[in-house]
């Protein structure tokens, strides 16, 4: 009996050790897959990022851009040396909101087999203009029809430019390709890939001139939210100046769960290829004879005062500017788009009421508003806080928005 215990104490811290080890096994995999799970979950939303393109005004981009502003959204603005010129404030502008970086773009044709030393004249001076008006480093470059090619990249790299756009090969996900010869990231943009809108990439302009509705686009959105990357590209003298593809946007932005990131999230490498093995996707059906607009652009109704005002930068221009004012002196700060903005300049002509006015594409436009704004709290008329074109000043008053009561008390005062 004696000499069976020791065997038996042997036996039972043996199984308590095995038990104690299983235990210790056990707990580690559940702690590590806990931790995986977490990880995972906290991946599983889709990461993403607005694509802004606009070459011919701003009343849509300054209103699309205060909507993502508040919304905290990340965007690339596509933009011409030339456009950046006309409209130098406004650009700085909403380049200080920190949401936003642009990308200079060729537009004159798509940089496909286009020869190494004319891509290089080409995109060197884009990009040295861009980057001297608006003092930033220019990352990311494009063309028409996001088009690139071999040659692109050999130019990026010797400019050091990291990034370079391509148009879509994965339809609605975006593709982040690394050449393997080239230090330099290829963002393929996403595709439609609905049969009636195929081949534009997933833009509210590809919609519109394929005689798509908003609620279109908005179908394929929320299933381009169901990939783990994608672009939402918006021409925003559509999405931004135009009721109902702008609502389109608010609706999606509102009501979809997407992690909207900056360039560098969203541009983690996808595909390590040698460049002979990285697709490039040439198709882009766009002529004349193929734009076919449901509603004709001029008979798509406008937001109601597109352009919404608000201090993108939060900061003034440096700008020289000299402010004008007496007591029945009329100045008016407007777009010459909104209705609202229309509404006063046909009241002050019906009423022969002489005005100075400035324009949001001024140069010096940003800077004098700031300087007239200084001097009051608040505004009066349809935004107390100066949230509307058009903004007039005259004497100690300062309205913002226009109406019929706003026009009286113009009138009185004067």
């Amino acid at each position: 009996m004696t000499k069976k215990l020791p065997v038996i104490l042997v036996v039972f811290f043996g199984v308590c050790a095995l038990l104690a080890l299983e235990f210790f096994l056990i707990k580690q995999y559940v702690c590590t897959h806990k931790e995986e799970q977490e990880t995972l979950e906290s991946h599983s939303k889709p990461q993403a990022m607005m694509i802004l393109i606009e070459f011919q005004q701003t009343d849509g981009l300054v209103n699309m851009v205060n909507d993502m502003k508040q919304r905290n959204i990340k965007g690339l603005l596509m933009v011409t040396p030339e456009f950046v010129e006309q409209n130098v404030d406004t650009v700085k502008s909403v380049v200080a909101t920190g949401n936003i970086e642009v990308v200079p773009s060729y537009v004159e044709a798509p940089l496909w087999d286009i020869s190494y030393d004319d891509q290089y004249a080409i995109i060197s001076d884009m990009v040295k203009d861009v980057e001297n008006m608006l003092d930033v480093k220019v990352r990311a470059i494009s063309s028409r029809y996001m088009a690139s090619d071999e040659n692109t990249l050999k130019v990026a790299e010797k400019l050091g430019i990291e990034y370079v756009l391509a148009r879509g090969t994965t339809e609605l996900a975006m593709t982040v390709y690394k050449p393997e010869e080239y230090d330099v990231k290829i963002l393929s943009v996403s595709n439609i890939d609905t049969p009636e809108f195929k081949y534009g990439s997933l833009c509210d302009y590809s919609y519109y001139e394929r005689a798509g509705n908003p609620e279109d686009m908005l179908k394929d959105l929320i299933r381009a939210a169901q990939e783990n990357k994608f672009f939402a590209v918006s021409h925003t003298y559509i999405g931004g100046y135009k009721e109902r593809w702008n609502n389109l946007w608010h609706e999606f932005w509102d009501n979809t769960d997407v992690d909207w990131v900056d360039l560098d999230a969203i541009s983690s490498v996808d595909k390590n290829l040698p460049m002979w093995q990285i697709p490039i996707n040439k198709n882009a059906p766009y002529t004349p004879e193929k734009i076919r607009p449901l509603v004709p652009y001029e008979e798509e109704e406008n937001v109601k005062n597109p352009c919404s005002v608000e201090d993108l930068s939060n900061s003034a221009s440096t700008t020289s500017t000299t402010k004008t004012s007496s007591a029945e002196k009329v100045v008016i700060f407007h777009n010459n788009a909104g209705p609202m903005c229309l509404e006063a300049l046909d009241f002050f002509e019906a009423n022969n009421i002489e005005y100075e006015e400035h324009l949001t594409n001024d140069s010096d436009f940003t800077s004098l508003l700031t300087d007239y704004k200084s001097d009051f709290e608040v505004s009066e008329g349809e935004s107390a806080g100066f949230g509307y074109y058009p903004i007039i000043f005259i004497g100690d008053k300062a309205y913002s928005g226009f109406n019929e009561d706003i026009g009286e008390e113009i009138k009185s005062l004067i």
